[in-house]
């Protein structure tokens, strides 16, 4: 026994040793920046002063700055005269798949330079945009680091593909972040990662295992040899028909059980308190809802065989009922995916997609940047009180058509 202990023994210290040599040798060979960090607050956050390529969506040169966002150094005192605007968002705002100067936050800054307040010097547009972010993420980062750079506006970009699902502990598959969660009435902190320092401490550990460029090479292989699997069995490349990866279908109708009409109570209390949060700040505070895929699919008959398998009339079932509940509450509501489908269908151009992806699927392209952050601009300018500068009609000559 003594022997075939001793032997296992050997095997596993092997084992280990293997495994770090490897690890070793592929941090020399194939360096990679790290991205995120843990964060006992909201699971996880960018890791500040990181740099180096994204290449699995898009091309893009990613650099986080010393205060922990994408984009340019700032600092926490605001220059005289300048305008600052938040944008709190999930990976649609982070934006790794453009470069810096075409995100929406960039795209932003630029245009509301000619509508700047009497007497102010600069914009500031600052990205608190976190990968996989959810809205109680984004009210604990409110809380925790975007007042202590004094900002004049607050933006909340409202990803409805997943933010809803994002926001539950009943639908929510990665448990690894704070829930607000019903309590007598209102909403409370709840869920695993904050009742059990157990769980945060398992969570730790899971995450930075994620570092491991041994783990990250497996995982890659894995990913291929499924996707080359389900190619095989399809023939061919899949058709985009509507479906995408962690979108939930959900969204565009009503909800039809108790998880989904628990994550829609949850969403809009949180959305209530960051705007209440924001107006106790004397700040003005927009919501923002981005477009997903189909949404602004440049071909309505793909859209109309959607609806048609869905059993709905419309794609903005989320977006209509988030703007209601602005006009309830008294608190400015803008909708991106409608007037970025008309653009889509006029154009016939994707607002969605890579070469190294699907087009119509996943993030905002660069042209999707370019639209959606002239028509958030333009409802800024509108806010603070000035007009809109004039909008060529198409984004790569510099604009885009106004919200309406």
């Amino acid at each position: 026994m003594r022997g075939v202990l001793g032997r296992l023994a050997l095997i596993a210290a092997g084992v280990v040793a293997a495994l770090a040599i490897a690890e070793i040798a592929l941090r020399i060979v194939m360096p990679k920046p790290v991205f995120y960090i843990y964060d006992r607050y909201t699971g996880w956050t960018l890791n500040p002063g990181a740099s180096g390529w994204q290449h699995q969506e898009g091309t893009a040169w990613l650099a986080i700055n010393r205060e922990g966002m994408r984009g340019p150094e700032v600092s926490e005192r605001k220059p005289p005269g300048t305008i600052r605007i938040a944008v709190l968002g999930d990976s649609f705002t982070e934006a790794q798949q453009v470069a810096q100067d075409a995100t929406f936050c960039a795209v932003m800054q630029r245009r509301l330079g000619p509508c700047l307040a009497p007497g102010a010097k600069a914009v500031q547009v600052l990205n608190f945009g976190v990968d996989g972010y959810g809205t109680t993420q984004e009210l604990i980062t409110l809380r925790r680091r975007v007042w202590q750079f004094h900002p004049d506006a607050v933006v909340l970009a409202f990803f409805t593909g997943n933010d809803l699902r994002n926001n539950t502990v009943a639908l929510e598959g990665d448990q690894c972040r704070p829930f607000f969660v019903l309590h007598d009435g209102g909403i409370v902190l709840g869920g695993p990662f904050d009742d059990s320092a157990w769980f945060r401490f398992q969570c730790m550990v899971r995450f930075e295992s994620r570092h491991s460029r041994v783990i990250a090479l497996l995982s890659h292989a894995r990913v291929l040899v499924r996707d080359r699997v389900r190619a095989m069995r399809k023939g061919s490349h899949p058709r985009f028909r509507g479906r995408e990866r962690g979108i939930s279908e959900a969204i565009y109708h009503a909800p039809t059980d108790a998880d989904w009409r628990d994550a829609w109570q949850v969403t809009q209390d949180q959305i209530e308190l960051m705007n209440r949060e924001v107006v106790s700040h004397h700040v003005p505070f927009l919501l923002v809802t981005l477009s997903n895929g189909i949404q602004v699919y440049p071909n309505p008959k793909m859209r109309a065989a959607y609806m048609r398998r869905l059993g709905v009339s419309d794609l903005f079932y989320a977006d209509r009922r988030l703007q209601a509940l602005g006009e309830r509450d008294g608190f400015a509501v803008l909708n991106l995916a409608e007037p970025m489908q008309r653009w889509a269908d006029q154009h016939h151009e994707f607002l969605h997609g890579f070469r190294n992806t699907r087009a119509g699927t996943g993030h905002w392209d660069v042209a999707g940047h370019k639209l959606g952050g002239t028509l958030i601009a333009n409802r800024l300018c509108r806010m603070l009180g000035k007009n809109p500068p004039p909008s060529p009609a198409h984004p790569e000559t510099g604009g885009a058509p106004a919200a309406r």
